[in-house]
């Protein structure tokens, strides 16, 4: 059961670092309101 856990939440942060690796580099559909990301989140942008 331990490695089980151990997979799914292994999953879990994958699914999180990819979905804020992605949301770093786009912008708010909604006109007006860009909240303001976390400093470390910078980090994670496209360097071009």
């Amino acid at each position: 059961m331990k490695k089980f856990t151990d997979t799914l939440l292994k999953a879990v942060a994958n699914t999180a670092m990819n979905s804020a690796k992605k949301e770093a580099d786009s912008a708010c559909i909604f006109i007006g309101y860009q909240p303001q990301i976390p400093a470390k989140l910078h980090e994670l942008k496209d360097k071009k």
